[in-house]
């Protein structure tokens, strides 16, 4: 496990931690197959990650709008930032089959920009929309 749901920082917003939480169990189990090398199991879990990330953001970005969040367009660019970064990773992992680069990416780019988001980003969308 790299990430527990205790490390997630929580916010105002039942939906949106829940989202969070549901990230982390994939993402760990993406980290776990990257760990074993198990191709299968990564190339599952990959379209899973890209499938949550997809449901997370645009679920994220519905609220915002129905909210009326006054910084919807800078938070949904980060959204957009980290969508074409996980295509790109999906991209290089159907290439190369390299384990270790999902490996990586998960450890040095997708969970610290994760935690910052939800910090920087979530946070303030939260207290703005409520619960």
């Amino acid at each position: 496990m790299i990430m527990k749901k205790t490390d997630l920082p929580q916010v105002a917003n039942s939906i949106m931690n829940a989202l969070h939480e549901d990230e982390v169990e994939i993402i760990n189990e993406l980290y776990k197959a990257c760990e074993e090398n198990d191709m299968v199991k990564i190339d599952q879990m990959m379209e899973l990650l890209l499938y949550d990330i997809e449901e997370h953001f645009s679920t994220e970005e519905e609220l915002m709008r129905e909210g009326d969040f006054f910084a919807y367009p800078m938070h949904k660019a980060e959204h957009d930032s980290m969508r074409k970064e996980v295509n790109a990773l999906r991209n290089s992992w159907r290439k190369n089959k390299r384990a270790e680069e999902i490996s990586d990416f998960i450890k040095n780019r997708l969970i610290p920009w994760l935690l910052l988001h939800i910090a920087r980003w979530d946070s303030t969308t939260a207290l703005h929309l409520g619960d």
